[in-house]
């Protein structure tokens, strides 16, 4: 299958939704190629199999498009990224925040990236993605992880931020009926079962199909080479029965303009590929894969209280956070943390507590003697213990590490990771002794990240695991210190673009998707109108569905042929 476009995006994450979305608004043929698969609703895990089967995507998943959530180990950090449509934002923690503006005036940052400047472009994507904090006369209760989490900060003299998250927290009428709001089900990590959680696939990518875009769900896009006309895209169609031909999986996509949003590992590994092992884009720049950085991301610490019940599973994933900053503009940001039900109850059931055989043993007994009817009553509750998580509020910390990580190749073109936590250190460390003031001065014990520190021997790992990966395709304000310019365009080869987390030089220290949306809103109104979106202007473009526009295109088809837009002979 061979067809031509104005321009292909590879990857529906939070850089390619927005991006496929806006140029399709502007008039142009957009095809949108997607690695993984469509998910409806229902087909979101829920059950410990159905989490183990179908929520990770690995090797043997990947050739069918199960899984959405894909676990990259490396040697000193591992990665959690998305793929299906709609990317990261099906598993994402829903935060949707503005970092502090001094964190742009860092001199990795190119000159023309302002918060001042992106200020119209943040407004733009939270207006589409519905972010608001969750608040006290909500139909719902707000979770006691998020007063516990805010007590914790009032402890120390400080006051928590109720951090926006896109997620709907009211039933909305449609004409279809009625869509509910968020049931505090805590399950943000395993896909949203009742679509109160507003992920890409429900708001820029059905808006981009209006307007005629082609969604190709389970298209690996393989290659990029430049042509008369500007790029050709080689991807293979993963629906495609092994037993076919292997020429029958493989298509060819044409475009004037291509950008590549595949997530900052799919980003660097295809250009990586492009560069060194095809060699049909060695001109890029030698900073391709430089400047990695796991956004400073910090798990599994928080904080044991004897008596308190967190119940860390309810409500949304995050509510709540607070920053610190440091001299030479050194900045931290920890939230509460939720985890999604089978975690919790297989990590209650996992971790041993004191006194569980006991109770156990003594509810035995009462059993036995309450079925002779001998006086002793079976407590059930008791046999239903609560678990050590209950009582543990989790913290996802987060902040401006050194940004030092390399990406390079395998020999098998495989992506993979370098980087030490040694230059980090001392924000690792500044992030630490917060969260331990948060525990000590709320009454807790705080309990370290076993990936930092091994338990019991307190043996220093230095290890982490990050949901935000950053870099590899840093913009900049000249050829020599990035991959691309500040509008997302790689030096020396006009026509490709870059537009998703790969695009930041630096640690956000905050959630990044907001900015990551603001930056691909930018790149796309560059990419339309060659100037900066300013407040209220007349060129913003609309984030509301219609029904007078075009019926949304099926997958694997085409609009009417056009005079960019047509099939190509073999």
């Amino acid at each position: 299958m061979t067809a031509r476009y104005d321009v292909v995006v590879i990857g529906s994450g939070f850089g390619g939704a927005i991006t496929a979305c806006r140029l399709a608004q502007a008039g142009r043929a957009v095809c949108l190629l997607e690695k993984g698969k469509r998910w409806d609703r229902l087909d979101f895990p829920r059950g410990s199999g159905e989490v183990a089967r179908l929520a990770l995507a690995n090797d043997k998943h990947r050739a069918n498009g199960d899984g959405f959530i894909e676990y990259r180990a490396f040697r000193n950090m591992d990665v959690i990224q998305g793929t299906g449509v709609g990317g990261g934002s099906l598993h994402y923690f829903n935060v949707h925040i503005r970092p502090p503006a001094f964190i742009f005036d860092q001199p990795s940052w190119p000159r023309r990236i302002t918060l001042r400047r992106l200020r119209p472009y943040y407004t733009l994507a939270a207006d589409m993605l519905g972010a608001t904090p969750i608040r006290d006369h909500f139909a719902r209760p707000v979770p006691s992880r998020t007063q516990a989490f805010e007590d914790a900060v009032n402890s120390i003299g400080r006051h928590a931020d109720r951090v926006p998250v896109c997620v709907r927290f009211a039933d909305l009428e449609t004409a279809e009926g009625v869509l509910p709001g968020c049931e505090h089900c805590g399950n943000c990590l395993l896909g949203c079962h009742v679509h109160a959680k507003n992920t890409l696939d429900l708001n820029y990518i059905p808006l981009a199909e209006e307007y005629g875009a082609v969604v190709l769900p389970q298209h690996q896009a393989l290659n990029i080479t430049p042509d008369g006309q500007g790029y050709a895209v080689t991807c293979r169609d993963l629906t495609t029965p092994p037993a076919d031909p292997p020429s029958d999986s493989f298509k060819t996509f044409y475009a004037q303009q291509v950008v590549v949003a595949a997530g900052t590992l799919g980003t660097n590994e295809l250009l990586l590929r492009c560069k060194l092992q095809t060699r049909t884009l060695p001109r890029l720049s030698d900073q391709l894969g430089q400047r990695f950085s796991g956004n400073g991301d910090f798990i599994f610490a928080g904080t044991r209280y004897r008596d308190r019940i967190v119940d860390p599973g309810r409500g949304p994933s995050i509510t709540a956070g607070v920053g610190f900053r440091q001299e030479k503009d050194q900045y931290i940001y920890i939230e509460d943390l939720g985890f999604p039900d089978p975690f919790v109850w297989h990590f209650n059931h996992a971790i041993p507590t004191r006194g569980r055989l006991r109770r156990t043993l003594r509810q035995g007994r009462h059993y036995v003697s309450d079925a002779l009817g001998a006086g002793l009553k079976l407590q059930l509750e008791e046999l239903l213990e609560d678990g050590f998580l209950t009582h543990v509020l989790p913290y996802l910390g987060m902040g401006t590490d050194a940004a030092n990580g390399v990406l390079t190749l395998d020999r098998h073109g495989d992506v993979r990771l370098q980087w030490s936590a040694r230059k980090s250190l001392p924000m690792f460390r500044f992030m630490v002794q917060q969260m331990r003031n948060l525990s000590e001065a709320s009454g807790g014990r705080f309990i370290n990240s076993f990936l930092w520190r091994t338990p019991l021997i307190g043996l220093p790992l230095h290890k982490t695991l990050t949901a935000h990966p950053l870099g590899g395709c840093a913009m900049s304000d000249t050829p020599m210190t990035g991959v691309t310019n500040d509008c997302g365009e790689v030096w020396g080869y006009k026509g490709l673009y870059v537009a998703d987390g790969a695009l930041m030089p630096a640690a956000i220290g905050v959630n990044p998707s907001a900015t990551i949306s603001a930056i691909a809103e930018r790149v796309a109104f560059h990419l339309i109108h060659g100037r900066e979106l300013r407040e209220d202007d007349a060129s913003t473009p609309t984030n509301e569905r219609t029904a007078r526009l075009p019926v949304p295109v099926e997958a694997g088809s085409r609009r009417a042929p056009t005079t960019t837009q047509k099939e190509l002979a073999p």
